[in-house]
Order: structure tokens, then sequence, then C-alpha cells
């Protein structure tokens, strides 16, 4: 990226990047670092929150416009004038001058026109436009639909929470460190927020609860937080938490020496290194060893993987205990069948566009389709090398019931070898199978969760 570019330059260019196809996960680290230390807060708040509230934007222009311009990169350059103007504090005459600025830095002149009359009409009657743009939902048309008819009772507070910053959570690594020791050393952090999920699950003979234990981070605290290198922590979503202590009431239905595991997807592996710290830190209370494969179809992803576990303190289990390679899960086969198998499978992400809200932009109904029939053929294959007796854990982090209930009710049509093993708590809505947690405004993201036991 030309570093000669003002912030909002860059702004436009990484969006209309965006709006080619290219996934925000890979443009935020190089505009960040093409910027000075005192413009990332700006350009981080600018960018994901035009695209947070990317089509109640696109709508509010829509409707100034008599022809919508052709360029993608001036209807860029128009909604991030708009965010700034009706969202942020810089003053109107900035946020109009810097934007026409921007534009002819990135060589849009005849867009300035334009884009000039609609700043100026909006920032006329500011308070109007801003009350009309938050009304109601900032989500395409198609998802927008979709969420109505599967969430009638909760879509208008849906609408609402995924156009949001979501709160960041944390938990302790309890391989190295508990949980209340954890917090004893957050004495230079105010008002630590420490957030709590119970539930059981009913096996056949036994009933056996688990607990999630999260600490939720407001603005700035993750700077102060000790510890992160050293490992005693890491990031990870209040109902992605969930993951490990499911997965760990499972493993007590197992008195083998040498369980055999698998975390497919396991990339970034947040789900695979809480599984590993609750198989090592004594939470489970059994003597036994394990055997753990994560997989992941792309090598670029795993060294990500690597990197957890390593900083987490797990690296000396590798190729002993733990067993990381490159596999794909609609085609994985094996001689020795799996006890627990923990799928998070790919999907829509439709749950945490709050965190990547180009989302938003990039997800396409036909997208959806095909993961959905990815979906299938992943649970076929990992089923047939599930052990007799053992457990698959479905996780999503999708709020779409096709992905979800209806994904795992049709399943079960189809394998009537598998049973549904129910999940209770205080979190999440029941289904008819599983259980689906939805985005809160201060709290968790959209997960769901759906737990198979092979008779």
């Amino acid at each position: 990226m030309n570093h000669n570019l003002s912030v909002r330059a860059k702004i436009i260019l990484t969006l209309e990047k965006i709006n080619q196809g290219q996934s925000l996960s890979v443009l935020l680290d190089p505009l960040l670092n093409s910027l000075k230390d005192n413009e990332k807060g700006f350009a981080h708040e600018l960018l994901l929150g035009t695209l947070r509230q990317w089509w109640a934007l696109s709508r509010i222009g829509e409707s100034l416009i008599k022809q919508p311009p052709s360029d993608m990169g001036v209807i860029c350059a128009l909604n991030m004038g708009l965010y700034e103007l009706l969202y942020m504090h810089t003053p109107d005459y900035a946020v109009i001058n810097e934007t026409l600025n921007a534009v002819k830095a990135v060589n849009k002149p005849y867009g300035v026109g334009l884009i000039n009359a609609i700043l100026r009409k909006v920032a006329d009657k500011k308070d109007k436009f801003a009350k009309k743009v938050q009304k109601n939902h900032s989500l395409p048309n198609h998802l927008a639909k979709q969420l109505k008819q599967d969430w009638a009772e909760n879509y208008e507070t849906l609408g609402q929470v995924l156009r949001t910053p979501a709160p960041i959570f944390v938990r302790a690594n309890t391989a190295k460190i508990s949980h209340d020791d954890y917090i004893k050393q957050l004495t230079n952090v105010a008002d630590v927020q420490e957030v709590t999920l119970d539930g059981k699950i009913d096996f056949d003979n036994t009933s056996q609860t688990y607990t999630t234990q999260a600490i939720k981070l407001s603005g700035g605290q993750m700077a102060n937080l000790t510890g992160f290198d050293d490992g005693l922590i890491t990031v990870q979503d209040l109902h992605a938490q969930l993951s490990g202590a499911i997965v760990s009431s499972v493993m007590s239905q197992f008195d083998k020496p040498v369980p055999n595991l698998l975390d497919a997807c396991t990339a970034p592996a947040g789900k695979l290194t809480h599984w590993l710290a609750k198989l090592t830190d004594g939470t489970l209370g059994v003597g036994h060893d394990f055997a753990l494969t994560a997989i992941d179809n792309d090598k670029n992803r795993l060294k990500r993987v690597y990197d957890n576990i390593d900083r987490l303190g797990f690296a000396h289990l590798l190729d002993d205990k733990l067993f990381v390679k490159v596999a794909d899960a609609t085609t994985l086969n094996g001689d020795t069948p799996f006890d627990v198998v923990m799928l998070d499978a790919p999907c829509s992400a439709t749950g945490v566009i709050r965190r990547h809200p180009d989302i938003n932009l990039l997800r396409t109904p036909a997208d959806i389709e095909k993961v959905v029939a990815l979906q299938a053929v992943i649970l076929d294959n990992l089923w047939s090398l599930v052990a007799q007796g053992g457990f698959l854990l479905y996780i999503t982090c999708s709020v779409l019931k096709a992905e979800n209930e209806t994904q795992m009710t049709n399943f079960l049509a189809r394998h009537h070898d598998a049973t549904e093993i129910k999940l209770y708590g205080d979190w999440g809505l029941p289904q008819n199978v599983g259980r689906q947690c939805l985005p809160q405004m201060d709290g968790g993201d959209g997960f769901y969760y759906a737990l198979v036991r092979k008779s």
C-alpha cells in the first residue's frame, strides 16, 4: 500500500478490495502496519465501523442519489464519509474536506461533486439522518430475510446487535494458572467482570455438570493484562469457550487408558488449546493418557495453530499426545476410530459478524448453500470414523438454522446409529436438535452446539 496516501485514502482502497471479494482478515494488518501509531485507532474504528453500518449507510446514500455511481470506489468513499459524519466526533467540515481530498488521492475526481453534495445534505440535518441510519438493521436483504424467517421473535434485537462492536473475552490457561489465581493478578485492571456459564449433560446412567469461566474486558483493558506473552491467558469468545467445557464433560464417559480424540477444522486452535488445558490441568479427574489429532486443510492456517500451541505451553505434547496435520475433513480416514470428535464446522460465520463485518459484504445465498452441503459431507465422513459408543460434538459460529438445527436434524435422519445427547444450561436456546446461542449486546457471539453419540 502507498505509504504516502492519507488514512482515509487507504481505507477507501481497502473497502474497495473487500467489495471485490478480499477478506478483512487479510487486509487489516497491512493497512494498520502502513500507518503511524497515532493513526491506527482512528483507522480501525473508521474501517470496521463503516463495514458494520455498510448497508444502513448505503440505503441513506441511495435515498439521496438519483443515479447511483457505477464506481464502487466512489460508493466506498461516500459510505466512509457518512460513517465518520454520523458516528464519530470529527467536525463536519473536516469530514467533508478530508473525504474529498481522499477521493482525489485515489484518482476518482469524478466522484467529488456527488460525495460533496450528499455529505453536506446529511450534515445539514445530521440528527435526522443519525436516527434514520440507526433505526433498523444493517444487513444485506437476503440475510435479513433469512434471519426474520429463522428468528422472528429475536429479529429486531439481532438486527441491532449484529451492527455493534463485540466485547472481548479472555480465559485463563488452566494448564498454567487457575482462573481464580489469574484474577488475583489483575490488580491494575479496574472493574474486572467475570462471566460464568453453567450446564449439565445427561448421559445414560450419569449426569455431568460443566462450567465456563471467562473474563470480560472493556475498552483498553487488554493492554493492561499480564501474562499474555507467557501463555497465562488467551482471547476467546464467551460462547466459544463452551466447547472446552462440553467436550471435557464427554471425556468423563471413558475409562480407556488412551482415548483417541479428534479436533477437526482446528485453526486457529482456540477450542483445541482449551481442550488441551482441560486434559492436562487435572480438571477431568482421570489418570488416563490421550491421543489427540488436530487437522485443518490449510497449511497456512496451521502456522497460527502451532503459534498458539507454543505460546500456551503445549508444544511438548507434539508428536507424543498431540498430532497436528494437514488433512481434509471430507476425506479423512484411519484405522483407529475416534472416541470423541469435536467438529468446528466451516460455516457462514453469521454469528460473528460483529468481529468480522466484511461477512456482510462477502457472503451470498449461494455461499450459504455450498457450506450447508459441505457440512453434510464432513459430518457423514467423520461419523464413519467415530467408535461405537463414541461422541461427535458439532459446532458452528452461525445463526442460520439451515447450518445448525436443520443440518443436524437431517444428519440424525441419515444415521440411525446416532442419538442426540441433550445439552442443558443457563446459556442459549434449546432447539429441536442442539442448542443455539444468539449474539448478545454485551455478551457472546452466535454459536450452535449439538452432541450426538454412536450406538
